[in-house]
């Protein structure tokens, strides 16, 4: 069995210890490492917090505004952990190509669902309440319904997040060769407005159209899904240019971490067929 590099060896009855990773390689693993612990964990809070709405306007821009229904937009908390996956997912495809990306969101979406019968356990569980004016059956009502999502959007969520993962990258990697690996802006808005479409079309069309209507259950009308899905991609379209900067600020750190021309070497390998 191959010994990972570091490891004493033996040869001809004499220990023969084997080179150590480079500085550069080391970099490079922390790199790939937290962009993985970050991706993960925005991507799970992201689905726990779902549950709680909350409403808004983009600096006084309202739905009415854009022919849409409602006063104000409503949204999901997990807006405020998801948005940073976008930025995630292009600085990790920048540096280490698509099929890290697809790696990771199997990953994630794999720690998704190992943490599912976790966080239905602990919701059924006994609730005892300590804090004063709040009984233990409020309280644990409260539980539920904060971590009690039930399974058409956690099943929708997972199928959405799996297609618009794929769609991404791909999106991303052909503005990449199309623009000859320049313009990060243009490639990571390109790709982020096109898979978030898909992304909020089939999350909002599984987990209150289809996925109810074929359980039997009561579901909306396909055209308060459409209006809702549209409502709901005005604000992730909005948030792809507002995190444009977060982006750049992204790419800045790796720079400073693997210096210029190691990352620069790395978003090489990393595609390949970017023309020359």
């Amino acid at each position: 069995m191959a010994r990972p590099r570091g490891w004493p060896s033996r040869r001809a009855g004499r220990t023969v210890r084997t080179m150590e990773p480079s500085r550069a390689g080391s970099r490079r693993e922390t790199l790939l490492l937290a962009s993985l612990a970050l991706f993960t964990g925005f991507f799970v809070a992201a689905n726990f917090l779902g549950n709680k709405l909350w409403e808004f306007t983009l600096f006084g821009l309202a739905p009415k505004h854009l022919g849409l229904d409602g006063e104000t937009f409503v949204a999901t908390a997990g807006i405020l952990a998801f948005p940073l996956t976008f930025v995630l997912t292009d600085i990790v495809n920048e540096y280490f190509g698509r099929r890290i990306v697809r790696t990771f969101t199997w990953l994630a979406i794999a720690v998704n669902l190992v943490l599912q019968p976790v966080v239905v356990a602990s919701a059924a569980a006994p609730t005892v309440s300590f804090t004063p004016g709040l009984d233990s059956e409020t309280a644990h009502h409260a539980y539920e319904i904060a971590f009690g999502a039930t399974w058409t959007i956690t099943i929708a969520s997972l199928v959405a997040f799996a297609v618009a993962q794929f769609v991404d990258v791909a999106v991303f990697s052909w503005l990449r060769r199309r623009t000859g690996g320049k313009m990060i802006w243009l490639r990571a808005q390109g790709s982020t407005v096109v898979s978030q479409l898909l992304d909020t079309l089939l999350v909002i069309y599984l987990a209150f159209y289809v996925l109810p209507a074929l359980a039997g259950d009561a579901h909306m009308d396909a055209g308060a899904a459409g209006r809702i899905a549209l409502t709901n991609y005005v604000y992730k379209f909005a948030l792809a240019v507002v995190l444009t900067p977060l982006l750049y600020f992204a790419r800045g750190l790796v720079v400073a971490w693997l210096g210029k021309a190691e990352a620069a070497q790395l978003a090489s390998e990393a595609h390949p067929e970017d023309p020359r």
